[in-house]
Protein backbone atom coordinates (compact mmCIF):
# COMPACT_ATOMS: atom_id res chain seq x y z
CA UNK A 1 0.00 0.00 0.00
CA UNK A 2 1.09 3.51 -1.17
CA UNK A 3 2.96 5.65 2.29
CA UNK A 4 -0.23 8.11 2.96
CA UNK A 5 2.23 11.77 3.08
CA UNK A 6 0.24 14.54 4.59
CA UNK A 7 -0.70 16.20 0.99
CA UNK A 8 -2.18 12.75 0.14
CA UNK A 9 -3.50 12.82 3.24
CA UNK A 10 -5.16 16.50 2.41
CA UNK A 11 -6.61 15.34 -1.21
CA UNK A 12 -8.27 12.23 0.61
CA UNK A 13 -10.05 13.88 3.30
CA UNK A 14 -11.08 16.71 0.59
CA UNK A 15 -12.64 13.73 -1.44
CA UNK A 16 -14.16 12.24 1.60
CA UNK A 17 -16.49 15.11 1.77
CA UNK A 18 -18.81 14.87 -0.95
CA UNK A 19 -18.74 10.75 -0.96
CA UNK A 20 -21.51 8.71 -0.59
CA UNK A 21 -21.10 5.43 1.96
CA UNK A 22 -22.99 2.52 1.59
CA UNK A 23 -24.39 0.67 4.68
CA UNK A 24 -21.56 -1.50 5.04
CA UNK A 25 -18.92 0.87 4.28
CA UNK A 26 -17.24 3.51 7.39
CA UNK A 27 -14.07 6.06 6.44
CA UNK A 28 -11.49 4.97 8.69
CA UNK A 29 -10.35 7.86 11.01
CA UNK A 30 -6.18 6.27 10.71
CA UNK A 31 -6.02 6.98 6.69
CA UNK A 32 -9.55 8.73 5.92
CA UNK A 33 -10.70 6.07 2.66
CA UNK A 34 -13.66 3.64 2.67
CA UNK A 35 -13.39 0.63 4.47
CA UNK A 36 -15.70 -2.23 5.02
CA UNK A 37 -17.62 -2.60 8.36
CA UNK A 38 -17.58 -6.37 7.98
CA UNK A 39 -13.87 -7.37 7.23
CA UNK A 40 -12.55 -4.15 7.95
CA UNK A 41 -10.50 -4.39 4.34
CA UNK A 42 -10.32 -1.16 2.10
CA UNK A 43 -12.50 -0.44 -0.41
CA UNK A 44 -10.49 2.58 -1.96
CA UNK A 45 -7.34 3.11 -2.40
CA UNK A 46 -4.88 5.67 -3.87
CA UNK A 47 -3.31 5.70 -7.11
CA UNK A 48 -0.62 8.27 -9.18
CA UNK A 49 -2.54 9.83 -11.77
CA UNK A 50 -0.54 8.62 -14.97
CA UNK A 51 2.14 11.10 -16.36
CA UNK A 52 0.27 13.86 -14.35
CA UNK A 53 1.00 15.21 -11.26
CA UNK A 54 -1.73 14.38 -8.27
CA UNK A 55 -3.76 11.28 -7.12
CA UNK A 56 -6.93 9.73 -7.30
CA UNK A 57 -9.08 7.80 -5.05
CA UNK A 58 -10.53 4.89 -7.02
CA UNK A 59 -12.90 2.46 -5.80
CA UNK A 60 -11.69 -1.52 -5.31
CA UNK A 61 -13.41 -4.56 -3.53
CA UNK A 62 -12.59 -5.66 -0.01
CA UNK A 63 -11.61 -9.26 0.83
CA UNK A 64 -15.90 -10.15 1.32
CA UNK A 65 -16.70 -9.17 -1.23
CA UNK A 66 -13.80 -10.71 -3.47
CA UNK A 67 -15.15 -14.03 -1.58
CA UNK A 68 -19.23 -13.04 -2.83
CA UNK A 69 -18.36 -12.17 -6.38
CA UNK A 70 -15.92 -15.43 -6.07
CA UNK A 71 -18.78 -17.81 -4.70
CA UNK A 72 -21.36 -15.86 -7.07
CA UNK A 73 -19.15 -17.50 -10.05
CA UNK A 74 -18.84 -20.41 -9.18
CA UNK A 75 -22.46 -20.65 -8.16
CA UNK A 76 -23.13 -19.80 -11.91
CA UNK A 77 -20.75 -21.86 -13.02
CA UNK A 78 -22.28 -25.29 -11.17
CA UNK A 79 -25.57 -24.13 -13.17
CA UNK A 80 -24.04 -23.69 -16.24
CA UNK A 81 -22.42 -26.42 -16.14
CA UNK A 82 -25.86 -28.66 -14.54
CA UNK A 83 -27.21 -27.01 -18.08
CA UNK A 84 -25.05 -28.55 -20.05
CA UNK A 85 -25.07 -32.18 -18.28
CA UNK A 86 -28.75 -32.17 -18.46
CA UNK A 87 -28.26 -30.97 -22.13
CA UNK A 88 -25.67 -33.60 -23.13
CA UNK A 89 -27.75 -36.50 -21.43
CA UNK A 90 -30.74 -35.44 -23.29
CA UNK A 91 -28.65 -35.68 -26.69
CA UNK A 92 -26.27 -38.80 -25.69
CA UNK A 93 -28.87 -41.22 -23.86
CA UNK A 94 -31.18 -41.10 -26.70
CA UNK A 95 -33.85 -43.76 -24.77
CA UNK A 96 -35.35 -42.32 -22.20
CA UNK A 97 -34.95 -45.77 -20.43
CA UNK A 98 -31.63 -45.35 -20.03
CA UNK A 99 -31.47 -42.60 -17.72
CA UNK A 100 -32.30 -45.21 -14.94
CA UNK A 101 -29.28 -47.49 -15.57
CA UNK A 102 -27.26 -46.17 -12.88
CA UNK A 103 -24.68 -47.32 -10.27
CA UNK A 104 -27.62 -46.31 -7.85
CA UNK A 105 -30.08 -48.29 -9.30
CA UNK A 106 -27.37 -51.72 -9.05
CA UNK A 107 -28.97 -54.36 -7.38
CA UNK A 108 -25.29 -55.52 -6.07
CA UNK A 109 -26.10 -59.05 -7.85
CA UNK A 110 -23.60 -58.77 -10.56
CA UNK A 111 -20.09 -58.50 -9.99
CA UNK A 112 -18.69 -57.30 -12.72
CA UNK A 113 -19.82 -54.38 -12.48
CA UNK A 114 -17.12 -53.29 -9.94
CA UNK A 115 -14.86 -53.04 -13.89
CA UNK A 116 -17.79 -50.24 -14.88
CA UNK A 117 -16.92 -48.20 -12.05
CA UNK A 118 -13.50 -49.39 -12.34
CA UNK A 119 -13.58 -47.59 -16.05
CA UNK A 120 -15.01 -44.71 -14.52
CA UNK A 121 -12.69 -43.75 -11.83
CA UNK A 122 -10.01 -44.72 -14.47
CA UNK A 123 -11.72 -42.29 -17.30
CA UNK A 124 -9.34 -39.86 -17.58
CA UNK A 125 -6.17 -42.54 -18.32
CA UNK A 126 -8.85 -44.90 -20.38
CA UNK A 127 -9.52 -41.64 -22.92
CA UNK A 128 -5.65 -40.96 -22.97
CA UNK A 129 -4.79 -44.29 -23.89
CA UNK A 130 -7.99 -44.90 -26.16
CA UNK A 131 -8.83 -47.96 -24.36
CA UNK A 132 -12.59 -49.07 -25.04
CA UNK A 133 -14.60 -52.10 -24.04
CA UNK A 134 -16.50 -54.84 -25.39
CA UNK A 135 -19.28 -56.43 -23.67
CA UNK A 136 -20.55 -59.91 -25.01
CA UNK A 137 -22.79 -62.20 -23.56
CA UNK A 138 -26.11 -63.75 -23.73
CA UNK A 139 -29.61 -61.67 -23.64
CA UNK A 140 -30.50 -60.34 -20.14
CA UNK A 141 -27.15 -60.80 -18.41
CA UNK A 142 -27.12 -57.15 -17.95
CA UNK A 143 -24.50 -55.53 -20.52
CA UNK A 144 -26.82 -52.61 -21.68
CA UNK A 145 -27.43 -51.76 -17.87
CA UNK A 146 -23.31 -51.59 -17.55
CA UNK A 147 -23.01 -49.65 -20.24
CA UNK A 148 -25.57 -47.17 -19.57
CA UNK A 149 -24.22 -46.94 -15.80
CA UNK A 150 -21.01 -45.91 -17.10
CA UNK A 151 -22.60 -43.41 -19.68
CA UNK A 152 -24.66 -41.86 -16.59
CA UNK A 153 -21.86 -42.17 -14.57
CA UNK A 154 -19.28 -40.09 -17.41
CA UNK A 155 -22.17 -37.41 -18.17
CA UNK A 156 -22.47 -36.83 -14.93
CA UNK A 157 -18.75 -35.66 -14.10
CA UNK A 158 -19.98 -33.35 -17.96
CA UNK A 159 -18.41 -35.91 -20.58
CA UNK A 160 -19.73 -35.99 -23.76
CA UNK A 161 -20.76 -39.35 -24.43
CA UNK A 162 -23.55 -41.21 -26.57
CA UNK A 163 -25.08 -44.13 -26.10
CA UNK A 164 -26.68 -45.40 -29.15
CA UNK A 165 -27.70 -49.12 -30.82
CA UNK A 166 -26.28 -50.81 -33.96
CA UNK A 167 -29.96 -51.03 -35.48
CA UNK A 168 -30.35 -47.37 -35.04
CA UNK A 169 -27.14 -46.58 -36.72
CA UNK A 170 -28.16 -48.65 -39.97
CA UNK A 171 -31.59 -47.23 -39.75
CA UNK A 172 -30.12 -43.99 -40.22
CA UNK A 173 -27.75 -44.61 -42.70
CA UNK A 174 -30.43 -46.15 -44.48
CA UNK A 175 -31.25 -44.43 -47.73
CA UNK A 176 -28.89 -41.54 -46.71
CA UNK A 177 -26.39 -39.97 -49.66
CA UNK A 178 -23.14 -41.17 -49.30
CA UNK A 179 -22.00 -37.06 -48.77
CA UNK A 180 -24.87 -37.69 -45.71
CA UNK A 181 -23.50 -40.77 -44.63
CA UNK A 182 -20.08 -39.67 -44.03
CA UNK A 183 -21.34 -36.18 -41.99
CA UNK A 184 -23.44 -38.71 -39.66
CA UNK A 185 -19.96 -41.15 -38.87
CA UNK A 186 -18.11 -37.90 -38.41
CA UNK A 187 -20.99 -36.14 -35.92
CA UNK A 188 -19.66 -39.49 -33.78
CA UNK A 189 -16.74 -37.25 -33.13
CA UNK A 190 -18.02 -35.09 -30.78
CA UNK A 191 -18.38 -37.39 -28.06
CA UNK A 192 -15.35 -38.20 -25.97
CA UNK A 193 -17.07 -41.57 -25.15
CA UNK A 194 -19.34 -43.93 -27.82
CA UNK A 195 -21.33 -46.54 -26.71
CA UNK A 196 -22.50 -48.99 -29.39
CA UNK A 197 -25.70 -51.36 -27.86
CA UNK A 198 -26.32 -54.53 -29.54
CA UNK A 199 -23.28 -54.74 -32.01
CA UNK A 200 -24.39 -57.35 -34.38
CA UNK A 201 -27.95 -57.53 -33.99
CA UNK A 202 -28.29 -57.17 -37.38
CA UNK A 203 -26.92 -61.09 -38.43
Amino acid sequence: MMEITAEIRALIDKAAAGVELAGDEYIDPADGLIHCKKCGGQRQTVVPRFGKPGYFMPRCICQCQREAEEQRKATEERQRRMERIKRRKAQGLQDRYLYDYTFANDNGQNPLMDKARAYVENWKEAYKNNTGLLLFGDVGTGKSFFAGCIANALLDRDVPVLMTNFPTILNRLTGMFSEDRADFIASFDEYDLLIIDDLGVER
